[in-house]
């Protein structure tokens, strides 16, 4: 998707178990956001519950000063499991 400057995104994941149901890690959900320069713009944030295994994070795009492709990592961890899903985003 594309986005303007200064608009909220809001990045949302779905946390699924072996057998696919919707499923709430025990440990801890949390995103990453970095820009196509390997720029930080947020960093192992806990994301808001929303359902069971359902997440989002409002990612305020104020401050951000440059445009192009920004890189969400989800990182799901449920004791010493590790799930990691990516997605992108483009803003001008």
């Amino acid at each position: 998707m594309i986005y303007q400057f200064g608009e909220t995104v809001i990045c949302r994941v779905e946390v699924r178990n072996a057998a696919g149901a919707l499923y709430d890690p025990a440990t801890s959900m949390k995103i990453t956001i970095t820009d196509n320069k390997n720029g930080t713009e947020v960093d192992g944030v806990a994301m808001t519950p929303d359902s069971t295994g359902l997440y989002h994070y409002d990612w305020q795009t104020s401050a951000v000063t440059a445009g192009g492709v920004y890189y969400m990592i989800y990182k799901a961890t449920n004791g010493t499991r590790i799930s990691i899903t990516k997605d992108s985003v483009e803003l001008h």
